[in-house]
């Protein structure tokens, strides 16, 4: 079976240093290991670390059946920019462009955002009779209703009305539909005025399954220079310093609790809000702020943290989603503290592996309950991951993702 998987903004198998990859990186990985031949078309320009893969359009090879086309675009300083519509009109321009060079596929699976590249992928599937599967992990265009200023929600009217009917174009269009929870997946059927069809089904993003003990080993060395020990209590959260997280609570927490000389709260990423936490939190010592880390400091920090925190904003797109951290804090075992109700609240209180928070009042009294109480910290732990490897774990969720696939195929050819 030969895959096109049209998707950009995730970190590349290609990227420098040991890449954490994620759900298309994790795909792509499990169909070239069954034999299939993959091709991903994604920019040049790195969405997290804003900055340019290459100066010109790149085809690189992973293996000998998975090959990275990297398309050249100018990219975007802010996440929500004319800016980055721009990048994706002219990625999409470009991905039409560089079909011509390629055998045809047997079948392309497309994220749904960004709509222009979707857009371009239902097209050139409708031309050469492809099947086509449209991804759902973001609820676009509803977060621009969200995250746009009130200002500026007149001017962003007519544009969220015209994405949305290009995207019921799309879906209706598309071969299959798959969405990251069941409340993605309605939300596409119900723009696309379509009934549940045979090939339409649910793949949470998931995470591979690791031996984090073997991480913890390293600890010390990848840690020790901030100060952390394993042996301190830590409140991990792994993300950006953007409009979708609120990290005040977390920081007006550790200020409750900066009496207890080994409850840390470590706090990685980069974003546009970083050097404000960084402020807010200056005299705080229980709060570190290491900025971007790489995967081995990822895989250690996770083995020996207690607590994995998610201080989503109130939003649709994340009270409906279980978004990529989720899923990486239960796999290293962690219960999950969470800012918002939803499906993740659902499902932690569902297997009692986790609890929600209002107020930093209310999270200081949970960490410290979990803090005292080993015997329900341990019990947490355990759910946590009962409920990753039922529902997140990459090895079983991305190989029914590739029969699902290879399904649509045979279907299509009969």
């Amino acid at each position: 079976m030969n895959v096109w998987i049209v998707s950009d903004g995730e970190p590349l198998p290609t990227d420098e240093g040991k890449v954490r990859l994620r759900r298309m990186g994790m795909l792509s990985s499990i169909l070239s290991g069954e034999g299939h031949e993959v091709h991903w078309f994604s920019s040049s320009f790195h969405h997290y670390k804003k900055v340019q893969r290459c100066n010109e359009d790149k085809d690189i090879t992973v293996s000998n059946n998975f090959i990275i086309h990297l398309l050249r675009t100018n990219g975007y300083k802010k996440n929500i920019s004319f800016q980055r519509i721009c990048h994706y009109k002219n990625l999409a321009k470009k991905f039409l462009l560089y079909t011509k060079y390629y055998k045809k596929p047997d079948i392309i699976l497309a994220t749904m955002a960004p709509l222009e590249l979707s857009k371009a992928a239902i097209g050139y599937g409708e031309q050469n009779s492809i099947p086509v599967v449209i991804d759902i992990r973001d609820l676009w265009p509803e977060i621009f209703d969200e995250v746009v200023p009130w200002w500026g929600k007149v001017f962003i009217r007519p544009y969220i009305l015209s994405c949305k009917k290009q995207l019921e174009i799309i879906l209706k269009k598309s071969t299959s539909i798959i969405g990251v929870t069941p409340n993605f997946l309605k939300y596409g059927l119900s723009i696309a005025k379509l009934e549940k069809r045979v090939f339409d089904e649910v793949f949470y993003t998931s995470y591979k399954p690791r031996d984090f003990s073997v991480h913890m080993e390293n600890f010390e060395e990848q840690w020790a220079f901030l100060g952390l020990r394993r042996t301190d209590f830590i409140i991990v959260f792994l993300g950006n310093f953007g409009r979708q997280y609120i990290l005040e609570p977390i920081i007006n927490t550790a200020e409750k609790l900066k009496q207890f000389n080994n409850i840390k709260f470590v706090l990685c990423g980069v974003g546009e809000y970083l050097n404000d936490i960084r402020k807010k939190s200056s005299h705080l010592d229980n709060v570190i702020l290491p900025g971007w880390i790489e995967e081995e400091q990822i895989l250690s920090l996770l083995a020996t943290s207690s607590i994995g925190i998610a201080p989503y904003r109130n939003s649709i797109n994340f009270t409906h989603n279980t978004p990529n951290k989720f899923g990486e804090y239960l796999s290293a075992s962690l219960p999950v503290l969470l800012g918002i109700d939803g499906i993740m609240a659902d499902l932690v209180y569902e297997y009692n592996c986790g609890a929600t928070y209002k107020d930093a009042d209310e999270l200081a009294l949970i960490i410290e309950n979990l803090y005292y109480d080993k015997k329900l910290l341990k019990s947490m732990s355990e759910n946590a991951y009962r409920l990753y490897n039922e529902k997140f774990n990459s090895d079983k969720v991305y190989v029914e993702l590739s029969k699902h696939l290879q399904d649509i195929v045979k279907e299509y050819n009969k």
